[in-house]
């Protein structure tokens, strides 16, 4: 299929990084593992230091994964282009992996490599700086924050303000756990900032005068993993503009990071140390007078400098991108469209989601997109929750010769948030933490659900969330139909990979209602349980009931006969498939090294 040529290349000046790197830093990581190598720094030490600068242990310990912060997924073609190189030159498996918090992940990477892959990183404007460990990590949005049809306002100069303020900021480097932020465009928590330590919904209103007021509805001590919690309402309205959202999410911040001694929690037991279990434990009534007294200090009469916070450099179009010529479009551009393509509020102009299965990226294929991006949307593009890449403002004239160029490289499929485009974890692969191999059973679903899915257009909205064990970085509290690695006994005793099945999450919008756990069911049956799923579904739902609304009438338990069939096996010698999980050669077991989220 011949690709489209465009006929002008557009230079685009890069935005100015919202997060700055600092070569200093880049130095002391260098000089840090030396001095950990030859013993002069114990793992004790360096570990949590490590984790600060994004750098993650990984179940093989010959093996890092460095992890980027990309604030509100954005990303640029340069830096497309360097994670290109990076996969191909430092990691094990030549890929990268875009990530449910709107991260780039890279694994198998050595540590003695490590300064340098950030030195490339830093040389096109990007940090690892406070990506993992107990600091706050990468502040989330939704993707189409500046463009959407719906928003209050564009929440994207605000984040970037955020997210430097607290960047190496003394007072968030050594809080209880780690702390995360989601920014919803408004009036609908598109992003979830209601299951994040806090979250921040635009909302606008009008003074005595009339004249338009932005700010924020700030909610507190959202979260999921084992004990899934949304967010209180903290403050109604908070306003923007004059900084003062960022003078109360800095109070938050300091209470949180000296009120956990007060319940005798939160810093005796890193289990139970994110802000939800201090707010379960003293209340949001209390939690606010906390935060009251701290905002009467002298340090929050200082408000910040919002005109260099907030500055961004204009993100827009390619001057002159490639229309469709008479080569024509392959088939299936109609449906494409229809599932990928947002119209912008921008007259003329659209935000396109290109389908990453299960979020993995080739150097290749980063490489490819790279170059997309500068001939159609003029070198920006955003990762989603979805482990998608969102590419914005392509001209609504080019998209035959945009799906052309996708098509061709194997990224054009019409799955964007539906049955097939399936969220994953990394999981055991590369995960101490994980039971399961979670993201092998996403590749195995992926391809099982676009062959053997149902077709009708309500089964397909249907989405599927996984996690390889209860720490829910795929966010399967979250999905319509979610899955949670585990284990369990086969005939003799013998253990199984498996997985426990939730039903009925709200996505991201407002974590009004988190998914059940229903059932538990063997790994290797688990493309066979969704299908019965969808099948009950079908039969019993309503006209026009979607599958989240048609659980809330009946009830997430009345589906759990049908999943009981799927949790049998047969013995190892006629059913030997079963006992090897998905991905893998050797018969399966549980294999759980020390995590690194709780240092």
């Amino acid at each position: 299929m011949p690709r489209t040529q465009p006929t002008e290349q557009v230079s685009v000046p890069a935005p100015a990084p919202i997060l700055a790197p600092l070569d200093d830093e880049i130095v002391e990581f260098e000089s840090n593992v030396r001095r950990f190598r030859a013993g002069e720094i114990d793992n004790a030490e360096f570990r949590p230091w490590r984790l600060t600068r994004g750098v993650y242990g990984q179940r093989q310990p010959d093996g890092q994964m460095v992890r980027v912060k990309l604030p509100a997924g954005g990303v640029t073609a340069d830096q497309m282009d360097t994670f290109a190189d990076i996969a191909e030159r430092f990691t094990g498996l030549g890929r990268g992996h875009l990530t449910t918090r709107q991260n780039i992940q890279l694994h198998f990477v050595q540590l003695e490599d490590v300064p340098e892959v950030l030195q490339m990183l830093a040389r096109v404007g990007l940090t690892t700086r406070e990506a993992c460990g107990n600091v706050v990590r990468n502040v989330t949005a939704c993707p189409y924050a500046g463009v959407s049809t719906h928003e209050a306002f564009d929440v994207t100069p605000y984040l970037a303000a955020y997210a430097r303020r607290f960047l190496r900021n003394p007072v968030s480097q050594n809080l209880p756990r780690k702390f995360k932020t989601a920014f919803s465009c408004g009036p609908d928590d598109c992003a979830g900032a209601s299951f994040h330590d806090l979250g921040f919904i635009a909302r606008v209103r009008r003074d005595a005068s009339g004249r338009e007021l932005r700010g924020f509805e700030l909610r507190a001590g959202g979260g999921t993993s084992t004990m899934p919690w949304r967010a209180a309402p903290l403050y109604e309205f908070v306003t923007a503009d004059d900084g003062r959202y960022l003078v109360v999410a800095e109070a938050v911040i300091r209470v949180f990071a000296r009120e956990g001694d007060i319940p005798g929690l939160l810093r005796k037991n890193k289990n139970k140390a994110r802000l939800k279990f201090l707010l379960r434990e003293v209340g949001i009534d209390s939690f606010r007078r906390l935060v009251e007294e701290e905002l009467a200090g002298e340090w929050a009469r200082r408000m910040p400098d919002m005109a260099s916070l907030a500055a961004l450099a204009p993100e827009g179009p390619c001057v002159a991108p490639p229309a469709l010529d008479g080569g024509g479009v392959p088939p299936g551009f109609e449906r494409w469209r229809q599932t990928n393509v947002v119209p912008q509020r921008q007259p003329g102009y659209c935000a396109v989601a290109v389908t990453v299965p299960v979020g993995n990226l080739s150097g290749t294929q980063f490489r490819r997109l790279a170059q997309i991006m500068r001939v159609y949307c003029g070198g920006h593009a955003r990762t989603n929750q979805a482990q998608d890449l969102v590419l914005r403002w392509v001209p609504e004239a080019a998209l035959g010769a945009l799906y052309r160029e996708l098509a061709a490289d194997g990224l054009g499929d019409a799955e964007a948030g539906l049955l097939a485009d399936v969220v994953s974890c990394p999981g055991a692969s590369t995960c101490s933490l994980a039971i399961t191999a979670s993201q092998s059973l996403g590749e195995a679903l992926n391809r099982f659900l676009r062959e053997h899915g149902p077709d009708d257009e309500l089964s397909r909205q249907v989405y599927v969330k996984i996690s390889g064990c209860p720490n829910g970085c795929g966010q399967h509290h979250l999905g319509a139909i979610g899955l949670q690695g585990t284990s369990m006994h086969g005939p003799y005793g013998v253990t199984i990979p498996a997985y426990d099945v939730f039903v009925g999450g709200d996505n991201y919008r407002g974590a009004r209602r988190y998914a059940e756990r229903v059932a538990r069911v063997a790994a290797k049956r688990v493309p066979q349980a969704i299908l019965a799923l969808l099948e009950r579904y079908r039969a019993e739902r309503g006209p026009s009931e979607g599958f989240v609304a048609y659980v809330e009438r009946v009830g997430a338990q009345h589906l759990a006969p049908v999943l009981e069939p799927f949790a049998s096996v047969g013995p190892v010698h006629e059913d030997l498939d079963a006992y090897v999980d998905w991905g893998a050669r050797e018969p399966f077991r549980v294999v759980r090294g020390e995590g690194e989220c709780a240092v």
